[in-house]
Formats: structure tokens, C-alpha cells, sequence
């Protein structure tokens, strides 16, 4: 039987134990609480932008091609592609056509019947077009609009036009493919000065989509426009959605973005003739440099209209848009809002910077800011001094590392 003093003894040594265990699990929650929350941060050159999302309508300057009452035509140039004036776009379905067509195609069997009998293969740039005219008529072959046959009937023309030049280029003078191929380049050329090819009044970019909207508006009068003439652009180009057969020829030049925006937010960035980058996102992200040469403004309103001279033939098609409007960006060095805090007295925002184990307060001037980031300056000695700043010595820099 243990003694009355050992027991104590014991009793005491584990009182002495749990109290141990107790003080050790209170600085471990000290440490977590007190020093694991202190994050750190390195600051970096990044920028903050100032954006807002909108709709807008895009004013294009096109000019349709009347086609003869009755009459089918096929498109020459591919949709989307640049011409110059006078260049041919598009043939009128007559007799003559279809006889160029079938004409051009015995000829195109003859040849590959030739090419596919010789003991190697004539090129890789040969294959390789095959295989693409192949994979082509694979995704024709999915399609009932009779605009997108024709576009792939024009890039199938186009790459057969490829083929056949190479095999010009590779086959000896005086062998049967190089026959076909001189008497393919006449069909060609006569085929050129045909009365039935539809040319282009002007320079431009061809599109075969119309939707009725072409002659809404006088692209000279653009700058005239009212804020209500807006408000039923607008309402004229959110409800139509035709998509008809035709030619038209649109300026690759001069396009205009019109763009309905609330007041006040963004109204201190609103500047006439400033350039602004505008962009669209889709199936890839297309940037504008846009100037904005008009601006109205009613009591809800700011009506906006931008002058864009690059990437119009993106948007040949394209009515109302999502766009998205950068209306300012800054740049400099870029430090997370959470490691910003305001002095005592409300006059000036600081940073903690860790300075050989020091924590320094160093004031600093927020140039710009979003959600999560501000670009961030140094105080001038003289703003410095306005602020009551007696300290000139310490500065934010580079990858300097802040206390959050």
C-alpha cells in the first residue's frame, strides 16, 4: 500500500503534467492565431484597368450588289476575304458556267488520275492539300445552307487551284499533266472575262449575308445622329435576326461602335477625341483601337459613338455586340488592398514592409484600383510635407515584401 506522501506526490506530478500540456496548446493557438495570420506579400509590377461591359450596334459602310431578277449566283471569293476593285466575286449560274464547271472538273480527274498512278508520291504539299479538300467535303456534306456550301464549294475551288499549280511546278514540259494543266489555266483565263462574273465596285471585304439593315443609315451622316435616332438604331438592330442570300462589299477601313452607357460611374473618363480600347469577346477575344469622336448625354444616358479603323473584317457580319470598354489603365507597382491600411488619423494610406526584421510603416498613394489590387507611388517630399509625413527616408519598391 502507497504512502499518503508518495500519492500527493504523484498527484502533484500529474497536475504539473496537464498544466504542461495546457500551456503548450495555448501557445500553439497563440502561434496559429498571432503569427500564422500574418501573410506575406511581394510586390510585383502588374496594372489595374477601369471596365465596364455594354451593348453596342456597329455602323458599317457596305455596298450591296444588285443581282438580275431571277437569276442564282455562286460565290467566287471566299466570305470574309479582302478584294480590290473590280476583282471577280461571284458568277451568275448560266449554261456557260455550268459548262466551265463541269469542263475544269474532267480536267481535275484526269489529272489525278495521272498523279495517283505514278510509282511516288509527287509531294507533300499535294497530300497535304488533298487531305484538307477531303476533310472539307466531310463538313459539306453536314450542312443544308445552301451560303455555307457555297463557302466550302469556294474553299474547295481554291485549294484545287493550289493542287494544280504545284503539279505544274513539279511535272516535266511536254508530259500529259503538264498538258492539262496549260489547257486548265486557259479555261481559266477565259472563264475570267466571262459577262457573267459579278465584280466589285470597290475595295472591301465580301460577305453573301444579308439582313435588310444596309441602308438604315448614311455612314457620311454618322456624326449627325440624335440620341433618338440611337435609341431606334438600337431597337432596330436588337430585333432583326434575317440572314438572306446576297453580295455586299463592306469598308475594311471605317466602322463605328455606338454604345448606350449610365451615367456616373464612368463619366470622368468620357473625353472626345481620346482613343479608347474596345473589346469583343467570342470565340476569340478581338481588340479595337477606338476613338471617340462624339459623345450625348440625356439625364439617364451617355450616348457614345467610336471610330474603329482595325479588325473590321471580323466584324462584317456583326450588328449588336457585347463589348467591353477600357476606359483607363494603369501601371506601376501593384500591392494586394488588404496590405493597405489608413493611418490614425485618416490622412494617408501605409503599408508594413519587413525590413531585416523590421516592420516599417511606409505612406503610400494609390494611383489606381479594382476589386483586389491597387498600383501604388511613393509621397513626393512635398506631399509628404502637406500630409504632416516626417518620415523622407523609407519607400515602397520593387519585390519588397509586405506584412497583410
Amino acid at each position: 500500500m502507497k504512502s499518503k506522501k508518495s500519492v500527493t506526490k504523484e498527484v502533484k506530478k500529474n497536475i504539473f503534467f496537464i498544466i504542461a500540456i495546457i500551456l503548450i496548446a495555448i501557445s500553439i493557438l497563440l502561434y496559429k492565431v498571432v503569427f500564422k495570420s500574418k501573410s506575406t506579400y511581394t510586390v510585383i509590377n502588374g496594372y489595374v484597368e477601369k471596365i465596364s461591359d455594354t451593348a453596342g450596334i456597329v455602323l458599317k459602310d457596305e455596298s450591296i450588289i444588285e443581282l438580275k431578277n431571277n437569276t442564282s449566283a455562286a460565290p467566287v471569293i471566299e466570305q470574309g476575304r479582302r478584294v480590290s476593285k473590280n476583282n471577280v466575286i461571284a458568277t451568275y449560274k448560266s449554261s456557260s458556267y455550268e459548262n466551265y464547271l463541269s469542263q475544269i472538273e474532267q480536267i481535275d480527274n484526269d489529272i489525278q488520275t495521272l498523279v495517283k498512278d505514278l510509282p511516288i508520291t509527287y509531294s507533300v504539299d499535294v497530300s497535304n492539300i488533298e487531305n484538307e479538300i477531303s476533310e472539307i467535303t466531310k463538313q459539306s456534306s453536314k450542312t443544308t445552307s445552301y451560303l455555307k456550301m457555297q463557302e466550302y464549294k469556294s474553299k474547295v475551288d481554291e485549294l484545287a487551284n493550289k493542287k494544280v499549280i504545284i503539279l505544274g511546278q513539279l511535272s516535266p514540259a511536254g508530259s500529259k499533266i503538264r498538258e492539262l494543266i496549260e489547257k486548265r489555266e486557259k479555261i481559266e483565263e477565259e472563264n475570267r472575262h466571262s459577262n457573267d462574273n459579278i465584280k466589285a465596285p470597290k475595295s472591301g471585304v465580301v460577305t453573301y449575308k444579308l439582313d435588310n439593315l444596309e441602308n438604315q443609315i448614311d455612314i457620311s451622316n454618322v456624326l449627325k445622329l440624335t440620341i433618338s435616332e440611337i435609341d431606334n438604331l438600337f431597337d432596330k438592330y436588337s430585333s432583326n435576326n434575317l440572314n438572306n442570300f446576297g453580295i455586299k462589299i463592306v469598308n475594311n477601313f471605317l466602322a463605328y461602335f455606338v454604345v448606350k452607357i449610365e451615367n456616373g460611374e464612368y463619366d470622368n473618363y468620357i473625353k472626345d477625341g481620346k482613343i479608347y480600347t474596345i473589346k469583343i469577346n467570342e470565340k476569340k477575344s478581338i481588340e479595337f483601337s477606338s476613338k471617340l469622336v462624339k459623345s450625348l448625354k440625356d439625364d439617364k444616358n451617355n450616348y457614345l459613338i467610336f471610330e474603329i479603323d482595325n479588325g473590321i473584317e471580323n466584324i462584317i457580319d456583326h450588328r449588336l455586340v457585347n463589348l467591353e470598354i477600357i476606359w483607363d489603365k494603369k501601371e506601376g507597382m501593384a500591392v494586394l488592398k488588404d496590405a493597405i491600411k489608413r493611418n490614425e488619423q485618416n490622412t494617408y494610406d501605409y503599408v508594413t514592409v519587413v525590413n531585416g526584421g523590421e516592420y516599417l510603416h511606409v505612406p503610400v498613394k494609390i494611383i489606381s484600383s479594382n476589386e483586389g489590387i491597387c498600383i501604388v507611388d511613393n509621397f513626393t517630399t512635398e506631399e509628404k510635407k502637406e500630409l504632416g509625413i516626417e518620415d523622407n527616408k523609407n519607400k515602397i519598391n520593387l519585390y519588397d515584401i509586405l506584412v497583410i
